[in-house]
């Protein structure tokens, strides 16, 4: 296992290196400032490119069954409803339930979502139960309905691009007239309910915390680049280069934003500099891979990760080991 270990490192090299510059980075800023912060940060990418590089080698020597992390994210989002009824099942205000906040509620919903869509599309055809699509019903209902109470914008924008996947997917790429049939069924239904109902959705919609920060789109303070801290990387310009860390935040006071960059790539290039973010954009220049594929499946969370940093969550990392692995060219999906 130490040896598959060493092989899963030098096929996805880069991941090393950025974790390598990272600690390089945060441990000059820890000397000069003497922030503990930039210490703490580092612990959390060390874990994350430990559980990246784990995460593929299960799923390289098929130590891992894909249809077992399927059904394992349905209970866990089970898991999230049941605790989200027990809270009481409020519109008026956004909800976070085990989550620090409510957009880290929607952060998970999209991107154990996406996961569970990766696996789903590289599933064999002969491994699909009949229960299969109840399954995947009740899995894009349920993270439906956790992005809907966290209010997260950010999060139904990706949603709607895992949808847009899905529905190319199954109904171009895989179409038959069994398909097409339900299709039309459930089209037809949603729009005649929808009609009916349409004076009752529309009040109860106009009540709701997400309808009211989707109307003020454009309004609020972090719907602007300053509000999500990208003009630090103006105000800021020398950090550029070699990167200003991730840590002692309040170095930035010119800054619209006060604590963290929300942004994924902005953290990167501000945090690391250039040198970071070309190590980063190295990952999904990797010849051993189908970019295209990597940059397909990994495309919800990164567009979720233009307003919002996601860089340490866990499932980051576990999708973007799994995209590896379903993109590598050496084998035929």
């Amino acid at each position: 296992m130490p040896s598959e270990f060493l092989k899963s490192i030098k096929e996805n090299k880069r991941i090393m290196i950025f974790m390598i510059y990272i600690t390089y980075v945060n441990l000059i800023w820890l000397i000069l400032t003497e922030d503990i912060s930039f210490f703490i940060y580092t612990l959390f990418y060390l874990f994350n490119v430990l559980l990246f590089y784990s995460t593929y080698l299960l799923y390289e020597n098929s130590l891992i069954s894909s249809k077992i992390i399927r059904v394992s994210i349905l209970f866990t989002l089970l898991i999230q409803f049941v605790f989200l009824l027990k809270s009481g099942l409020s519109f008026n205000t956004r909800n976070m339930l085990f989550f620090n906040n409510p957009n880290q509620l929607g952060y998970f919903a999209i991107a154990i979502l996406n996961i569970y869509f990766i696996l789903g599309v590289n599933q064999k055809i002969e491994d699909r139960g009949r229960l299969e699509i109840v399954q995947n019903i009740l899995v894009y209902i349920l993270s439906f309905i956790l992005i809907l109470f966290s209010s997260s914008k950010a999060s139904i924008f990706s949603y709607i691009l895992i949808l847009m996947f899905i529905l190319y997917i199954e109904l171009i790429e895989r179409v038959n007239s069994l398909k097409i049939f339900i299709s039309a069924i459930l089209a037809l239904s949603l729009v005649t309910a929808f009609i009916v109902n349409f004076n009752t959705i529309s009040n109860m919609a106009e009540n709701t915390a997400l309808f009211n920060r989707t109307e003020k789109i454009g309004t609020e303070s972090d719907d602007s680049l300053a509000g999500r801290g990208y003009d630090r990387i103006i105000e800021y310009p020398k950090y550029l280069l070699f990167g200003a860390g991730e840590g002692d935040f309040k170095r930035f006071a010119l800054s619209h934003h006060k604590g963290e960059l929300h942004s994924t790539v902005a953290n990167i290039l501000f945090s690391y500099g250039l040198i970071g973010f070309i190590i980063f954009v190295s990952f999904f220049l990797n010849s051993k891979f189908y970019i295209k594929r990597v940059l397909f499946y990994m495309s919800p969370i990164l567009l979720y990760g233009l307003s919002h940093n996601g860089i340490r969550s866990p499932l980051f990392w576990i999708a973007l080991a799994i995209s590896f692995k379903y993109s590598k060219k050496e084998e035929r999906y």
